[in-house]
């Protein structure tokens, strides 16, 4: 059985702001890849899905899949396609059409810039059935639930945000959480996520890559009121759940990411 939060004291050791990440990370980070494979009347198809994250700092931009072809020493680039943009960040992705490979960097350009991620120079590894996330733990997707709630002969609105993250199977014992805060930064709190399996890929699953899912506390809805502030971690733990061998952040390249009080916001 995952471990989750069985103590509340895990989550009070982890007071760091949401960002605390390097100053300057690459403004390029893959999300999420892993090889599919699907068979059906005699044909067999086979492609990697993937989905990167790039920050916004040019509205000219082209991000690319720099991979070795399968079972050989060549190398080839595959351009990725727009799928979202969010604010201060764009999502770029692939699936049926993007080719099979097991070692792979993501490009990054933009006028007079290129930009890597190569997983800190080891690049990323995968095969069918088999797949990585960017930094061990990325979000997967954010929505803001508003409704009202009866009390006291009245109509409350309020407010909650609930998503997915993605992590690496490190390790069995984990802590994941989001890091959040109502009033833009001036208070934070630490929620839980809960295990929710792993990814599914055509009919088989992904056992490196876990989904968590998470729900804030809900809140009574204000006038005004400041967007959601928060992100997403993951605290790797030892093999007898009694220290953390690791802790690792995904803050939307140090932005952290904001979420508005409205019903069905949604990023991903």
């Amino acid at each position: 059985m995952k471990s989750i939060f069985t103590q509340v004291a895990s989550f009070v050791a982890l007071t760091l702001i949401a960002s605390v990440a390097a100053a300057d990370p690459p403004p390029v980070r893959l999300k999420v890849a892993y090889g599919e494979n699907y068979a059906v009347s005699g044909m067999t198809f086979s492609w990697t899905t993937i989905r990167v994250k790039v920050k916004n700092i040019n509205y000219q931009k082209q991000v690319t899949l720099h991979y070795r072809v399968a079972g050989t020493d060549s190398w080839q680039d595959h351009p990725l396609a727009f799928v979202g943009h969010y604010g201060n960040y764009d999502i770029f992705g692939g699936d049926g059409s993007t080719p099979v490979t097991q070692e792979f960097a993501i490009r990054y350009n933009v006028p007079g810039q290129e930009h890597w991620d190569n997983n800190n120079g080891a690049n990323y590894h995968i095969d069918t059935f088999h797949g990585a996330v960017g930094g061990n733990v990325m979000l997967n997707e954010a929505t803001v639930d508003v409704h009202t709630e009866a009390g006291g002969g009245y109509s409350i609105p309020v407010s909650r945000m609930q998503g997915q993250i993605y992590v690496q199977n490190l390790s069995y014992h984990k802590v994941v959480g989001v890091h959040w805060s109502r009033d833009n930064g001036a208070t934070w709190q630490d929620t839980p996520a809960t295990y929710g399996g792993t990814v599914t890929a055509v009919a088989s699953q992904v056992p490196e890559v876990e989904i968590w899912n998470f729900q804030t506390p809900t809140l009574t809805l204000e006038d005004s009121t400041a967007p959601y502030r928060f992100a997403v971690f993951y605290e790797q733990r030892n093999d007898d759940d009694t220290a953390t061998v690791a802790t690792h952040w995904d803050n939307n390249f140090t932005q952290d990411y904001y979420l508005a009080k409205v019903n069905n916001a949604r990023i991903q």
